[in-house]
């Protein structure tokens, strides 16, 4: 395995002293050098349970995912493998009363968000052609980019 990885890749694969930050430009091996130092962790006793490994897109964690699960099989499946949003959302499922939600909480998405939109708008009888709901979402984001209290 090591023979693969570069000087600095295997420096970081065997970097075991706590978590690790990885940042390079694409293309230079981030995946594969993660992905190694997770089995290397694997091989060194450390529990599954124990290792999260964080990207930013779907498509980087499904490709982290399968090339851990061909360097250590099945225990792959108790890792955190995901994206910072996945993660985050998945705190707030297990935690919601600590940010103040409640437990059936929603988080919309920007489909549900317009939709949600329209539907106010035809409800309040507004001109969809005057008020756009694309533009009416952005007003609501700017509002809440700038921290404005809807109550006055």
């Amino acid at each position: 395995m090591a023979d693969t990885l570069n000087k600095k890749q295997q420096q970081a694969v065997n970097y075991t002293e706590g978590p690790l930050l990885l940042l390079a430009g694409a293309g230079s091996g981030k995946t594969k050098t993660m992905t190694h130092r997770i089995a290397h962790l694997i091989d060194l006793g450390v529990s599954p349970w124990n290792i999260l490994a964080v990207t930013f897109t779907n498509k980087a964690a499904r490709e982290m995912r399968t090339r851990v699960e061909n360097l250590v099989g099945e225990v792959a499946n108790d890792m955190w493998i995901t994206t910072f949003h996945s993660m985050c959302l998945r705190f707030l499922y297990m935690y919601p009363e600590r940010v103040g939600y409640k437990p059936d909480f929603v988080i919309y998405d920007g489909t549900d968000q317009k939709t949600l939109v329209k539907n106010i708008i035809k409800d309040c009888g507004i001109n969809e052609k005057e008020f756009k709901p694309q533009y009416l979402l952005s007003v609501i984001s700017s509002c809440k980019e700038k921290e404005m209290d809807i109550r006055k």
